[in-house]
């Protein structure tokens, strides 16, 4: 039999052993995670100096978030594309309430029979579809070799989630647009591929008076002071019907060069404190700016910019009235015209504060108008986020409610020219995605060219390997 005492003194010697040894690896393992947490740290705040080691770490340290996405996603039965509230019950399609010298509609939306985004050529005299555009979106993002930690295409902009945003109708039938934070891509008439820019492009795409095109961008990395790896470092890109960049610029750069870098650091969303969302050139010279210039708006601070980028000036500035604004266009020779969600960050969330409305600037007067505010109040037009409105020449508006599914022409009084909602067979209303008003000429002769080009069932071809 086994000594009582010796077996006590045998296991108190190991005890001691042990415990020093688990004292050991615990203060080894302590070290490790401060080590690796500081790797973690230098990875997500100065990638652009981080060895090695460090992105590996940031990886690892990246595995559950981006795991339990993954399944989130895999699990999700929700619909992305579905408007955020269910509103104008009975009413589907588009619908006339009155005569008027209109053109046509470059209609982009999320069709919820098909589960994809689509654009259509619309004739507003009855609403019939001229044409229509239906891209390969899984050969588009086969295309992209670009990454980041925001957006995986697969995941983020595959068919169901991409939306075909802000198209522009070119005078060869095709069509140039984005996907929110995708290649820049343009399609000809029958949907197939002429070029693609990489990169992550987003927002507005507007044609200056050069015949050249503006939009926005993410770099990747951001290369602002004091921005963090995942924030975002919104740029401006000029380039050419043929799908080569002229100029290119960070807006925060702009702003800092400008001693305007406090509209950077002053930011309620540190990781995106300037959220560009459209710009729009200036087209002719006038009292107040030069046929080149743009104007920027600046959601996250409320903010309109006049720049001037053959010189690297901001020439004017303006934040408010209106709030978290979505559009601003320019009139004639001396005002600009702001869609203004007039949207608050609430402790609860974001909201709109009453209704939308669209607010007329006068430089010479250095007066605020607001000649729709009854028609956006009597029709309840409250987008909280994007929107877009153009004045137009008839003296009536044209408004889209992107978050609902609605788009509508109306006059000062709030009467509706016509409408329409953007509802499935499901019965669910699905959102747009920055429509345009279009010359009625133009919209024919794309209709045209379709008709010749293409098969009996255009818009529906895959991606050629061009471009």
């Amino acid at each position: 039999m086994l000594n009582k005492a010796a077996v006590e003194k045998f296991f108190l010697k190991h005890r001691k052993v042990t415990t020093w040894k688990i004292g050991l690896l615990l203060i080894i393992a302590v070290l490790g995670l401060v080590g690796f947490g500081a790797l973690v740290e230098h990875a997500a705040t100065d990638s652009a100096r981080a060895p090695a080691i460090a992105e590996l770490s940031l990886r690892i340290a990246r595995i559950p978030a981006n795991t339990r996405r993954t399944i989130k996603h895999m699990l999700s039965n929700e619909r992305p594309m579905q408007a955020i509230g269910q509103r104008f019950e009975g009413q589907a399609g588009f619908t006339r309430f009155k005569a008027g010298d209109d053109e046509a509609l470059l209609l982009a939306r999320f069709d919820g029979d098909e589960s994809r985004s689509i654009v259509e050529i619309l004739d507003l005299q009855n609403g019939a579809v001229l044409h229509r555009y239906a891209p390969d979106i899984q050969a588009l993002n086969r295309r992209s070799h670009k990454k980041a930690e925001f957006v995986d295409l697969s995941r983020d902009r595959n068919l169901q989630r991409y939306p075909i945003n802000h198209p522009y109708l070119t005078d060869d039938g095709g069509l140039i647009f984005h996907g929110m934070s995708t290649p820049l891509v343009k399609i000809d008439v029958c949907s197939n591929v002429v070029w693609m820019i990489d990169g992550f492009f987003h927002h507005s795409i507007e044609r200056d008076a050069d015949g050249n095109f503006w939009t926005a961008s993410d770099r990747i990395p951001p290369q602002l002071p004091n921005v963090t790896q995942k924030g975002r470092d919104d740029t401006l890109v000029q380039f050419s019907p043929d799908g080569d960049i002229l100029f290119e610029k960070s807006v925060g750069e702009i702003l800092f060069e400008n001693e305007l870098g406090h509209i950077v650091y002053s930011a309620r969303i540190p990781d995106d404190p300037i959220h560009i969302n459209d710009i729009q050139p200036v087209l002719i010279d006038g009292p107040f700016w030069r046929r080149g210039d743009i104007f920027l708006s600046l959601r996250h601070s409320s903010e309109i910019i006049h720049y001037r980028p053959s010189t690297n000036a901001v020439i004017w500035r303006h934040q408010g009235p209106w709030m978290r604004q979505h559009d601003v266009d320019v009139l004639g020779d001396h005002r600009i015209i702001v869609f203004n969600n007039n949207a608050a960050l609430l402790p609860w969330g974001e909201s709109v504060i009453g209704v939308n409305d669209a607010v007329v600037y006068d430089f010479a007067t250095d007066e605020i108008s607001r000649p729709f505010s009854k028609g956006f109040e009597i029709n309840d037009i409250r987008t909280i986020s994007e929107g877009l409105s153009e004045a137009l020449p008839d003296g009536e508006i044209f408004v889209e409610e992107q978050n609902y599914g609605r788009l509508l022409k109306m006059n000062a009084s709030g009467e509706v020219t016509w409408q329409y909602v953007n509802r499935a067979s499901d019965g669910r209303n699905y959102v747009v995605n920055w429509s345009r008003y279009i010359n009625g000429d133009m919209a024919q002769t794309a209709a045209a060219l379709a008709a010749g080009q293409c098969d009996k069932t255009p818009g529906l071809h895959s991606t050629n390997a061009g471009g």
